[in-house]
């Protein structure tokens, strides 16, 4: 899903709720302009973060009845043109394991005295 369809489902899904922009303004404490972005596809929002944006997206999800985890993952695909991190984690089983070096166990003292704190005062 680009943004101008990411923007497109977020208006349609409040349009088709019959809920007033307005509305939404005064529940979520999100200024206008940001939603207005939002529902044109547009999510460079030059005063806040990509943070800041995911947490809007999310009220704005959730106060909209839509499930928040898709909408931040078509958020993450219209802005960085692929999916989001959580689903391109490999698992334990794709992973390779880390060498460990192999220990001998001996029953020998160490070659080196061994100086405790009392002996270095």
């Amino acid at each position: 899903m680009d943004a101008l369809a990411l923007g497109r489902y977020l208006r349609e899904s409040r349009e088709a709720q019959e809920i007033q922009l307005d509305d939404v303004v005064e529940q979520l404490k999100i200024r206008r302009a940001v939603l207005e972005s939002f529902e044109q596809g547009d999510f460079n929002l030059a005063s806040a973060s990509d943070i800041q944006v995911r947490g809007f997206l999310r009220n704005y999800a959730r106060y909209l009845n839509l499930e928040e985890d898709k909408v931040l993952q078509y958020y993450t695909a219209a802005r960085y043109g692929k999916p989001s991190s959580k689903s391109r984690r490999r698992s334990k089983k794709d992973t390779d394991p880390i060498p460990v070096a192999p220990r001998r166990i001996t029953d020998t003292p160490p070659s080196f005295p061994a100086i405790t704190l009392a002996e270095q005062r």
